[in-house]
């Protein structure tokens, strides 16, 4: 049952704040007692005591002064960061024709796209739906079916997206169970510029952005706005069948977007700033597309209308070796359904508005050059309402965070963290995490980590009322508490162990093959309590559906990525990244079945229960126990080309759709992906471009620009598609593009 929330919820959120004043009152007493390190727009990092850099120093590369911000809700220089910290630059974009999060994501080791349902990110062969997505530290919404479609997300005015993987409830609480991606915009550069951008591809959309900003020492100010408009089409393949061959068409809808942000960064001295941020998206498409729902694929023929709105308001003070900083945030989520047929009491028109809202207080203060303490509390309001939630439930939510970062020897860092939330729709969960660094020599970085994570059952699992009655389709699904049923959170346990290894130059003969580093991980992840969709029972000719607690499961794999960068001359560079996957994803409900002789299936022509072998199970649904990423990349300074080969492989992995032998295990009753039948196949995804870009002096700059970029390309060269499986992997797009800027 949903529970209110108590006074000792209210009566938490008031302590925390105080407390958090009261720290900041007794802490400054030690930070005032060491050197200032704040600057107006510089990050605060460690300051360390200075030294002379040695020769071996001086040669590192530009990614080890690199500042990242998501592991540790702080700034902190990369090779410093106990938490592994992945980053994808901005540069990746400008010679490749990406566009959309997605693009980026695609192409990293140990992360796979799902096309089954949106596209959302698959990380450690955990869903979607587990992985939390930032803008600039505030979190999207918006997902159907747990999915948050990349899509929608546009990189145009993106810095740098900063992934962890693993759980990260300890810091950002609910939906950081397998990870957390941040996307951080551009800031500013000194003066008034201005940028413009568009691009034409296949199957896709027709693209336009432009991104106003000025820096200056008082006020930072940046705009930026994007339009998107595809036309529809279909795609038809021959596909095998048991008993021969079907030809399937899809229908991909036409659709518009638009997106526009705002930031102002305001600095009314040298160690306040406040900052407010505006972020608007719309989307609508209408003709004739696809909905996919528990295999089932249905067509429908209407429209769909998508609006997201979000603001945040933000003050940083610092002073001396402390820092405070105050953060209020709203976002608003809202789509329309309109279908050609009635979906029951709901009528032709479904739709669904989601509102949340966070405030949040943290002071951070360094103590002796090696420890920053963190002291935090948030509290949060969730709620919905549409024709699938007619009652509009509302979560509230009192958050406390702790953090203590110690550097106590050059080699040696570590980041020890713990939240506790306590929500109106659970109660209460409390997840630590400690991750750690260890530095043998310059060119050996060694790092651990352990820690719990948890994921609160969302409205859809807990509430919704929703009938799909579409053509191809038929089902009822109604949230567990509508039925009397209540849920627990989803809980893991992990542990990661991995190692980055610069190996320098290395040479075969007289002839150099340039600078090498190898980055590879170890990771296990124990899942307590999933929430799966299971089949209620059959009411008018309709299954009926909800979510429940069952599940038990594992994931665990090796994920490593081999790096090299060849100085062919002063001015051209030759780079290499080589990334592999191996994941384990097993089902342990089915490995106890399979040990006791319980898994099986019945043979429909002799009656004979065959069980099923410990040596036939392959995993969970979806999930490719084999994946890949290359890339191949030649830049020439002087010419201003750039040329690039990148490819992404997915290995075979279980479609529930295609199941050939129905339930195998009766408690809980489920299917598995047992036969090479219920595979889909392996597919490669080739994506190359060729990029040239005009730079020009400031004394002869045609009509003010200062740099011209043209990029031509193809993505999916190989037009890899599987309309039954995999609906949205629309096939090869020639594309492009063109990106201007003053």
């Amino acid at each position: 049952m949903l529970r209110q929330p108590s006074h000792k919820t209210a009566l938490f959120c008031s302590l925390l704040c105080c407390t958090a004043l009261f720290f900041a009152n007794a802490l400054n007493c030690f930070a005032n007692g060491g050197e200032d390190d704040s600057t107006q727009k510089n990050p605060r990092l460690p300051n360390v005591p200075a030294r002379k850099k040695t020769d071996i120093e001086k040669t590192k590369t530009y990614n080890a002064d690199r500042v990242v911000i998501t592991g540790a809700r702080n700034e902190v220089l990369l090779k410093n960061s106990p938490v592994r910290v992945e980053i994808i630059d901005q540069a990746v974009t400008k010679t490749t024709g990406m566009v959309n999060l997605g693009n980026m994501l695609q192409e990293q080791t140990g992360m796979v796209i799902t096309n089954h349902v949106r596209n959302g990110v698959q990380i450690m062969g955990l869903n979607p739906d587990y992985t939390l997505i930032l803008i600039d530290g505030q979190p999207m919404i918006g997902r159907v079916a747990g999915v948050l479609d990349l899509t929608r997300i546009s990189v145009g005015n993106v810095q740098q997206v900063e992934v962890v993987k693993g759980p990260m409830s300890s810091l950002y609480g609910s939906e950081a169970l397998a990870g957390v991606i941040n996307i951080i915009t551009r800031k500013p550069a000194s003066g008034l510029s201005f940028r413009a951008y568009s691009q034409a591809i296949e199957r896709g959309a027709l693209e336009a952005q432009a991104e106003l900003s000025y820096g200056g020492e008082a006020v930072d100010v940046a705009v930026f706005g994007n339009i998107k408009s595809a036309a529809a089409f279909t795609r038809t393949q021959i596909m095998p069948h048991e008993f021969g061959f079907d030809t399937l068409t899809v229908p991909f809808s036409g659709f518009q977007d638009r997106t526009a942000q705002a930031r102002i960064k305001w600095y009314p001295a040298s160690n306040l700033s406040i900052s407010a941020n505006l972020r608007l998206f719309g989307t609508s498409s209408e003709g004739v597309f696809i909905e996919s729902f528990f295999g089932q694929v249905a067509s429908n023929k209407g429209s769909v209308v998508q609006n997201d709105a979000s603001a945040t308001l933000a003050l940083e003070w610092t002073h001396g070796k402390a820092r405070l900083s105050a953060q209020t945030y709203a976002s608003m989520y809202d789509e329309t359904y309109n279908f050609d047929v009635s979906q029951g009491q709901s009528g032709r028109t479904d739709n669904l508005l989601r509102r949340i809202s966070r405030t949040m207080l943290q002071y951070d203060v360094f103590w002796f050059e090696r420890n920053r303490f963190t002291l935090g509390g948030e509290f949060q309001y969730d709620d919905a309402s549409g024709s699938r939630y007619p009652t509009t439930p509302q979560y509230l939510t009192g958050v406390g965070f702790a953090q203590w970062e110690g550097n106590p020897l050059d080699w040696l860092s570590y980041a020890l963290s713990a939240r506790y939330d306590a929500t109106s729709a659970f109660g209460n969960s409390f997840n630590p995490r400690l991750s750690v660094l260890y530095k043998p020599s310059d060119a050996l970085q060694v790092r651990a980590s352990a820690g719990t994570g948890f994921k609160a059952p969302d409205f859809r699992q807990l509430f919704v009322e929703f009938s799909n009655r579409l053509a191809g389709a038929g089902y009822d699904l109604i949230g567990a508490y509508r039925l009397g049923n209540t849920l627990e959170p989803e809980r893991s346990q992990a542990f990661d162990l991995g190692v980055m290894w610069n190996m320098g130059e290395i040479d075969l003969g007289e002839v150099s093959l340039g600078a090498w580093n190898l980055d590879a991980r170890l990771f296990r992840n124990n899942l307590n309590n999933l929430i799966e969709v299971y089949r209620v029972g059959r009411s008018d000719n309709r299954d009926i559906y909800s979510y429940r607690n069952v599940a038990r499961a594992y994931t665990q794999g090796l994920e490593t990525t081999l790096r090299s960068t060849a100085q062919l001359s002063p001015f051209e560079t030759f780079t290499t990244s080589l990334g592999y996957q191996y994941l384990e994803a097993m089902d342990v409900e089915v490995l106890e079945a399979i040990a006791q002789g319980l898994a099986g299936s019945t043979n429909p022509a002799t009656g004979e229960f065959q069980p099923l072998k410990r040596a036939d199970y392959r995993g969970l649904w979806f999930r490719p126990p084999h994946s890949g990423t290359a890339r191949l990349q030649y830049d020439n300074e002087r010419l201003g080309v750039s040329a690039n080969i990148r490819v992404q492989y997915i290995g075979t992995m279980g479609d529930e759709a295609l199941d050939r032998n129905g339930i195998v295990i009766g408690n809980p009753p489920r299917k598995v992906w047992d036969s090479e039948a219920e595979s889909i196949p392996a597919y490669w995804n080739l994506n190359a471009a060729v990029s040239k870009t005009f730079a020009f002096e400031k004394n002869a700059r045609p009509l003010g620009i200062s740099s011209f970029r043209a990029t031509v390309g193809v993505n999916n060269a190989l037009d890899a598609i599987n309309l039954r499986s995999l609906p949205n992997l629309v096939g090869r797009q020639f594309f492009v593009n063109l990106n201007v800027e003053w």
